[in-house]
């Protein structure tokens, strides 16, 4: 797919104006938000990306694929990074006006947990290297997510020490845990919940939010099984092709 140049937009020139953009770019996407992502949750990731916090980006239906299932890479603007992330699947609503979320309070809004693959790039030629601003504005790289089986979150009483492994054609190319994820992933739960609630936006029940990578950024090719191995959470994959 063809990329774009930063000379032809204008980049925001804040947060605020960043998010803006980027709720203008979903209103032109025609497929409903089905979720969220949290990218830039360890230090490594905000170093990369220019940025001192973690930011966030909706979750498309369109870029929700199943574990196992075959995509062509030619449909992305680059050829996606691979992150093993945590994620996690809201059993009520939430609405701006309430309080300050914190990890113990994100934990009970959870229903299921499950291990993820997340897909990222960027519309820009630059890809990771754009204006961080101009990576928000564009849905802070989310390109697809695929989500292993959902398990009661009582199954992990810790994630911030549950190891998931990245692995490609079936070896590890990366080992994290969740404490990689802003210390425990449900804090980066907690970060989005109380950033949706500053901008005034609801978090609906059955939303899908995945946390953040827990193994690092990984690079891909084709003809590759890519895989988020979470032991007893289970596992996600996903054939690439092009």
């Amino acid at each position: 797919m063809d990329t774009i140049q930063p000379s032809e937009v204008d980049t925001p020139e804040s947060a605020a104006a960043a998010y803006d953009a980027q709720d203008q770019l979903s209103e032109l996407i025609d497929s409903p938000a089905l979720g969220w992502k949290v990218g830039a949750t360890s230090p490594a990731s905000q170093e990369k990306l220019g940025v001192k916090t973690p930011i966030c980006g909706p979750v498309f239906e369109r870029t929700i694929l199943q574990s196992g299932d075959k995509v062509d890479l030619s449909y992305f603007h680059h050829q996606p990074g691979l992150e093993s992330e945590f994620a996690f699947t809201i059993g009520l609503t939430v609405r701006p006006g309430g309080p300050a979320m914190t990890a113990a309070t994100a934990r009970e809004m959870v229903s299921s947990v499950h291990v993820a693959i997340e897909l990222v790039c960027s519309r820009f030629e630059e890809n990771f290297e754009a204006d961080p601003a101009l990576l928000v504005a564009d849905g802070a790289l989310h390109a697809a997510l695929i989500l292993g089986p959902g398990s009661k979150p009582e199954k992990v009483a810790d994630l911030s020490s549950h190891q998931l492994r990245t692995q490609i054609n079936g070896e590890d190319i990366g080992i994290g845990t969740g404490a990689e994820v802003l210390g425990n992933p449900y804090e980066s739960l907690a970060w989005l919940c109380n950033h949706l609630n500053k901008r005034g936006l609801t978090l609906p029940s059955g939303s899908v939010v995945t946390t953040g990578a827990a193994t690092g950024l990984h690079l891909t090719e084709t003809n590759q099984e890519i895989a988020t191995d979470g032991g007893i959470l289970g596992s996600a994959t996903l054939n690439l092709v092009g």
